[in-house]
């Protein structure tokens, strides 16, 4: 587990402010919750955890980011301030942090499953899951909001035939859309 979650830290992040937690479920208890608020989704229970990647609306880290960075020669003061300031107003809005939250939580999952698959293990991520029944079950405080579960375990259960994915020729633009 530790892990896992030690990979996922190391994905990229806006700012590098890492504004993402990780709430493992692996009570047997607590999975047949979990899987009542991802509407059915057994799976969850058969792979044995259940990881929630939880991101974080408001820039709470940015005053130890920032420092770290004068420590560590990057900025001088002056400099971090000002972009410590430009970053924190990124975050005014609802819907800014919000983004900030998904996009950089959607990293840290990237970076899970890819460590999961690299260790032999199945990962299968899902956002099919009820967000305000997982808050509350979770505990999560109001600047947290659940992103993406993903249940994790030597079998992830059985898993049907990959369906048809886009062609690169469909998806791939060059020089403009």
């Amino acid at each position: 587990m530790e892990a896992l979650i030690e990979d996922a830290t190391y994905a990229p992040s806006s700012y590098n402010l890492q504004p993402w937690e990780f709430v493992a479920v692996q009570d047997d208890e607590n999975l047949d919750e979990v899987v009542d608020l991802a509407y059915g989704q057994e799976h969850v229970r058969e792979a044995g955890t259940a990881i929630f990647v939880v991101g974080h609306t408001e820039p709470e880290t940015a005053d130890r980011v920032f420092e770290e960075w004068v420590e560590a020669g990057r900025f001088d003061e002056e400099t971090a301030e000002q972009v410590k300031e430009q970053t924190v107003a990124g975050y005014e809005s609802e819907r800014a942090g919000r983004d900030y939250a998904i996009r950089n939580a959607s990293l840290a999952a990237e970076n899970l499953l890819l460590s999961a698959h690299a260790r032999g293990l199945t990962a299968t991520p899902m956002s099919g899951f009820d967000f305000e029944g997982v808050s509350e079950f979770l505990g999560l405080p109001d600047d947290k909001i659940p992103v993406v579960l993903i249940a994790v375990g030597p079998s992830g259960g059985e898993e049907p035939e990959r369906l048809p994915r886009r062609d690169v020729d469909d998806v791939l633009h060059r020089e403009e859309y």
